[in-house]
């Protein structure tokens, strides 16, 4: 039987992120968890109507690639074994449609989408000299035309099908779908395991933010575990700074994930099956 395998999935690494940043929540850690970064490659400094960066041009493209500390630090990282880089969007803008913020792959056109993936992707390999895998959705939301996106581009997903829609149709669709949905109404938690269809497979995380539990966290690992099923802890490293209690919630899954003799992995290798 394979090893169960766990991983931390931290979201908004981009041009405004320091390597101090990254250091202060996972400093303890490298080496011994790798940590699964959802890279922005060129993103704006509003989100949802916060700043990253006061006084920068709230909605001007900002290339990872003009923070040389970062990008020093990250290839270092990543030589290293400590650091796997996602993608995560391509600018992170946001549009507001009401009352609600909605995230690019959520609003953006199909062709637009379909570009700007690949070149993200191909930006980001060739800047970090590294290989992307996987994608993350910003704010977790992603459509039909965004699927179509990452399908093209060859990326699997962090996240997992909603109630219906969001996803192109097709049969083997229809047949996850009907998978995920059971598995829901049967045990009241989301799908555990990869699941792959059309072309890509993706994979449920677990958010770790100020509104976590750290009882219900824990239970989620636990029943993870008892499914040999992987486990995917989704978290922003800038929350931490808001809530110190964060940080002791990570350190008691990583200790609960050694109880149970869980892998320590990325998430691309917790999508990946075989890995």
């Amino acid at each position: 039987m394979m090893s169960i395998k766990l991983a931390i999935r931290d979201d908004d690494t981009c041009f405004f992120t320091q390597p101090e940043d990254l250091d202060q929540v996972y400093g303890q850690y490298w080496g011994r968890v790798p940590i699964s970064l959802a890279v922005v490659p060129f993103s704006v400094a509003e989100h949802r109507g916060r700043s990253l960066s006061p006084g920068y041009p709230a909605n001007q493209p900002a290339p990872l690639g003009q923070n040389k500390r970062l990008v020093t630090f990250l290839r270092d990282k990543i030589r290293r074994g400590h650091v796997e880089i996602m993608l995560h969007g391509h600018t992170h803008e946001y549009k507001q449609i009401g009352t609600e913020w909605i995230g690019e792959f959520g609003w953006k056109p199909q062709a637009q989408l379909e570009a700007e993936t690949i070149q993200g992707k191909q930006y980001l390999e060739q800047l970090l000299e590294t290989h992307i895998r996987v994608f993350v959705p910003p704010s977790n939301r992603i459509g039909c035309a965004g699927t179509h996106a990452i399908r093209q581009a060859g990326l699997n997903l962090s996240g997992i099908m909603g109630r219906g829609g969001d996803r192109p149709w097709s049969a083997d669709y229809l047949r996850a779908y009907a998978l995920r949905w059971a598995w829901r109404m049967r045990h009241g938690s989301p799908y555990p395991y990869p699941l792959s269809y059309g072309g890509h497979t993706e994979l449920a995380a677990h958010a770790l933010t100020p509104r976590s539990t750290r009882q219900q966290l824990l239970d989620d690992l636990n029943q993870c575990a008892a499914q040999n099923a992987p486990f995917v802890l989704a978290t922003h490293y800038w929350e931490f700074k808001d809530d110190p209690t964060m940080q002791t919630t990570l350190a008691t899954i990583i200790e609960a994930a050694s109880n149970h003799a869980m892998t320590f992995a990325t998430v691309s290798q917790c999508i990946d099956r075989s890995a």
